[in-house]
């Protein structure tokens, strides 16, 4: 855009200079100072409606947030109107549904959007928004107090029900303390009551290894359904964050020795790290500890084991979730990391059959959180041109880096080359000029494909994660570029129009398809619990990554002082060197 406004200066520098060498009529020189003005006026325009694309003004960031404020105002009012207090918002249909038989709300999308109303309350520019969302707020706090209650008969996903329900009470609770803003000790009541209804899933199992599922009303714990009631590994270590934090802020260190007992049985049973190179098959047996199955991935059902390593590391200071973080790492490395073919884009790929099984190129969206984790484990929350600079800087911090810049842009290429401009659930990446399929959409670029069934969009939030790490870490305003052409196609091929003119936003059956694009009945909560708040964070500038943590949901949770946690006792109490 420079190199343009300076051609314009020269041309039209030019040209004055030329009109005043040479008398020409006056309605000519209207004429043409007409042209020029209009000229100057669209070239303004175009700079003010772009400008904020490249992340580099106070201006861009203000408007970029104003947009996606507006966003969310469509999607809760819609939300409000048509679904209030109900855990599932059917978009299409415009009617909402509870989880329970009873009809009792678990308060899945107040609970879990509440704290990015609070990120908005704060970081919004306009009088009006604030008002708005300042009224949001204590419309959901006072549904929140009055009508949730978690003695509910009904089973519930222990993994679902901590990283949205607890951490976003436990987040709100914070937030509202932070930013002085509604009645803390609400959130903290629930919280608490919703923890004491979790803590058997800990507590009931054989050796502590929480089941997959409870029943908030009579506490008894549930197997899961299928996998032979083998719990999934990701599950069973991403509740260490909500439960650790807890603690914290109440003093009562059950939630935390529960939390951290999860570990030691799992490593004991199965010689782990050291007979894993750090990676884990997604399934544990609750009452051996052994794992379950053959399946090795950074995908659905392993994600989150990988994520909460680095983050209790980031959130408590401990380093033993650090090491065995490096150690996962360094198998990543070994047997999952590779380049496509033909453009080298990274890659992590699956393992169905084992560790020295055959790698598979198929790559999950819930796997592009890991751009963040890269990142942060390479910097420690500060930026590239600080952390650079630091004695602790080594080669394996550069080679984290790299690894996130290179996976950072995969993901964003997923959405880049695909027709909606928004992201499959799974691609699968070419590694050999080989591999094609007909009945697969192929990227132009010709380094993945995208099968019939797997391109659907759920309103995803891990590569806008990603790239928000990393626009905060590098400050390098691709990042914001990327994070708006992500937030553009969300707004144009995800959207609804209501009959009275109200536009909402769904899920879509297809990416690949042309217009129009098909919608799933359905409004996630993560797209307001963190998909839109990570694109808002990417144009705030007043947050710092070293202070807090986001749990696996964007519920963000305060940085702990070592002090504090000595004072209390509350540490890991075991190493990796087993008995």
């Amino acid at each position: 855009m420079d190199n343009v406004l300076k051609e314009y200066s020269l041309i039209t520098n030019q040209k004055i200079k030329l009109s005043l060498m040479f008398p020409i009529r006056v309605s000519n020189l209207l004429r043409y100072f007409i042209v020029i003005s209009s000229l100057f006026i669209l070239v303004q325009l175009y700079t003010q409606i772009h400008q904020f694309t490249k992340g580099n003004t106070t201006f861009g960031n203000r408007e970029a947030k104003t947009a996606i404020e507006h966003v969310f105002m469509e999607s809760w009012d819609d939300y409000i109107k048509h679904a209030w207090g109900f855990d599932v918002f059917h978009v299409v249909q415009g009617t909402g549904s509870n989880m329970a038989d009873n009809g009792k709300p678990l308060g899945w999308m107040i609970v879990d959007a509440l704290d990015t109303m609070m990120i908005i309350y704060s970081g919004t520019d306009d009088p009006e928004t604030k008002q708005k969302f300042r009224d949001y707020i204590m419309k959901s706090q006072n549904w929140i107090q009055n009508v949730l209650d978690y003695d509910i008969d009904i089973e519930v996903n222990v993994f679902e029900t901590t990283i949205r329900m607890l951490g976003g009470l436990l987040s709100a609770y914070y937030l509202s303390s932070e930013l002085s803003i509604g009645d803390p000790s609400i959130y903290l009541t629930k919280a608490i009551s919703l923890g004491d209804r979790l803590v058997p899933a800990f507590a009931d199992s054989p050796i502590g290894i929480p089941y997959s599922s409870i029943n908030l009303h009579s506490g008894e714990v549930i197997k899961d359904h299928g996998n032979s009631g083998a719990s999934t590994t990701a599950e069973i270590t991403t509740l260490q964050l909500e439960f650790k934090y807890l603690s914290y802020i109440t003093g009562n260190d059950t939630y935390w020795r529960l939390a951290e007992a999860v570990y030691k049985p799992v490593f004991e049973a199965n010689d782990y790290p050291e007979s894993w190179d750090g990676l884990v098959p997604v399934g544990v047996n609750a009452d051996t500890g052994m794992f379950w199955g053959r399946t090795i991935r950074l995908g659905s059902r392993g994600d989150s084991y990988y994520e909460y390593l680095l983050k209790q590391y980031l959130l408590t200071h401990e380093t033993l979730y650090r090491d065995i973080f490096d150690i996962a790492m360094e198998g990543v490395s070994k047997h999952l990391l590779f380049a496509s073919v033909p453009n080298n884009l990274l890659f992590i790929a699956a393992k169905e059959n084992g560790l020295n099984g055959l790698p598979s190129s198929k790559m999950d969206h819930l796997l592009c959180f890991i751009g963040s984790m890269y990142a942060m484990r390479a910097t420690d929350g500060l930026t590239y041109q600080v952390a650079s600079r630091q004695k602790w800087w080594d080669t394996n911090r550069i080679n984290y880096w790299n690894l996130a810049e290179g996976l950072t842009e995969t993901c964003y290429m997923m959405y880049h080359e695909v027709p909606s401009g928004l992201a499959p659930e799974i691609a699968v990446f070419r590694t050999n000029t080989r591999l094609t399929n007909r009945y697969w959409w192929e990227s132009p670029g010709g380094d993945f494909f995208i099968k019939p069934n797997d391109g659907h969009n759920l309103q995803r939030p891990e590569t806008v994660e990603s790239i928000m790490y990393m626009s905060k870490l590098s400050e390098d305003n691709k990042y914001k570029e990327w994070a708006w052409e992500i937030f553009e196609n969300f707004r144009a091929n995800s959207s609804l129009l209501r009959d009275n003119g109200a536009i909402t936003y769904t899920c879509l059956k297809s990416v690949t398809q042309e217009k129009p694009y098909i919608p799933i009945d359905n409004m996630e909560s993560f797209w307001l619990a963190e998909t839109l708040k990570y694109l808002y964070l990417t144009f705030h500038p007043a947050f710092d990554l070293k202070k807090i943590v986001f749990n696996t949901e964007a519920h963000p949770f305060p940085v702990m002082d070592p002090v504090k946690l000595q004072s209390m006792n509350l540490d890991t109490g075991w190493s990796l060197h087993h008995n």
